[in-house]
């Protein structure tokens, strides 16, 4: 062979190499393309800071096949942003929400991703039947319950000690508390507007037996209602049962000018930690409750939740970063109970395991599965910002003297029905 064959041989061997090289890597880009999808959520620093360090993770046993684009604020900040998405249909692959914004924004059952059709992805045998229900819409399953929260009442037992008291249990309680404290300007509850609320209907309901909303959730309180509520949320701020909604901080209870507090689950440690820290014995008080109330009047509700967007368009690397952020041992770890007792029993396996479901959130939760039988859930329009807000806001123009009773009922009614 002479060196003219020898050369044309090496050049064409030469070729098919570089050519097949290109092959294989083009094939393996197109079989193992690099897919970007987003997730948003709300919350302090501390919970942005474990979120991306889990997805962070999440990435790493990808093995690049998954980059997640990440959009986080405040919940002012963040609930803003999602009314702007939700609208637009241009929201993120997968999201924190809140429980209200499935009634809000997919009543029937559209407005998220079915998550029943990503159930090789997503390991819905940690959840019962009942705990999917509350991400249930029109038979679609559009969002997953992190955990669930109920209104706890947490109590300075050292103060009631102080007093010779015992821990109330029901609404005459209270206010005989109020009558004992008030000379020191020591109120036995301290509580947020949105607590607030609920706590007047709780009496509400308790005292008539009578509901405040339809089968449906839709809003049905009377003129007749109304005024009866302005009368107890009066009489529990004139008489010092509860702290003008004002001046109440976390601080109230942790120095001890509220001697209890009505609160979230996921809130427990918040508030009792540092009441704790500050040398007082907290504990877990039972729900106020009327004797002979007709009705409980109580509510449950997930705290947050999980779901995937209805537009998605990497439904399969959605689903597996969802069935991640709520199952998996890593992100179990770094979120711990920070979102309050995890309903996955894949996740709570992980807590127990590791010696961490302890803390006023495991007792605030242990009293909410005690009363799971009595407990309704919650309405979403109790969730909305305008109805506890506008409550407030009128009853103190009639407390403060600065509009009438019935002005005030008028405007509480068109707030809530506009």
């Amino acid at each position: 062979m002479n060196m003219k064959k020898i050369t044309a041989l090496l050049i064409c061997s030469l070729l098919i190499v570089q050519v097949c090289g290109c092959s294989a890597r083009t094939e393996q880009v197109i079989s193992e393309p690099l897919v970007s999808i987003t997730c948003s959520w709300w919350g302090n620093d501390d919970r942005n800071a474990y979120t991306l360090s889990g997805i962070e993770e999440f990435e790493r046993e990808q093995k690049g096949r998954v980059d997640v684009e990440c959009k986080y604020s405040s919940w002012s900040g963040y609930e803003n942003r999602m009314h702007i998405y939700m609208k637009s249909k241009n929201t993120p692959d997968v999201m924190l929400i809140n429980y209200s914004w499935l009634d809000e924004y997919s009543a029937d059952g559209t407005g998220f991703y079915d998550l029943y059709e990503v159930a090789d992805c997503v390991n819905l045998d940690n959840y019962t039947e009942d705990e999917l229900s509350f991400g249930i819409k029109n038979g679609k399953l559009n969002a997953i319950p992190i955990s669930f929260n109920t209104s706890i009442f947490y109590f300075n037992k050292t103060i009631y000690d102080k007093y010779h008291l015992d821990i109330p249990t029901t609404w005459d309680e209270l206010f005989q508390a109020a009558e004992v404290m008030k000379k020191d300007d020591v109120y036995p509850l301290g509580v947020t507007e949105k607590q607030a609320f609920l706590l007047v209907v709780a009496y509400y309901i308790q005292t008539t037996g009578k509901d405040l909303t339809d089968a449906s959730g839709k809003l049905t309180a009377t003129r007749e209602d109304i005024e009866a509520m302005l009368d107890f949320y009066t009489s529990l701020v004139n008489e010092k049962v509860i702290m003008p909604l004002d001046s109440f901080t976390r601080n109230s209870f942790s120095t001890g000018t509220t001697a209890g507090t009505l609160a979230w689950i996921s809130d427990g440690g918040n508030y009792c930690k540092p009441a704790a820290d500050a040398g007082y014995e907290i504990i877990i008080g039972d729900y106020i409750c009327e004797p002979n109330a007709k009705m409980f009047g109580w509510y449950v509700k997930p705290a947050t939740m999980y779901a995937i967007s209805a537009t998605t368009e990497h439904v399969e690397e959605a689903a597996e970063l969802l069935d991640y952020l709520l199952n998996s041992k890593e992100m179990t770890l770094l979120q711990d109970t920070e979102k309050g007792i995890p309903i996955s029993d894949a996740a709570r396996n992980v807590l127990d395991e590791e010696g961490k479901l302890v803390g006023y959130e495991k007792l605030a939760d242990d009293k909410r599965e005690q009363n799971t039988d009595r407990l309704e859930i919650l309405p979403p329009i109790f969730e909305k910002e305008n109805i506890y807000d506008s409550f407030k806001t009128n009853a103190d123009y009639y407390l403060y003297g600065k509009k009438s009773k019935e002005e005030v009922v008028d405007a509480i009614v068109e707030s809530f029905y506009k």
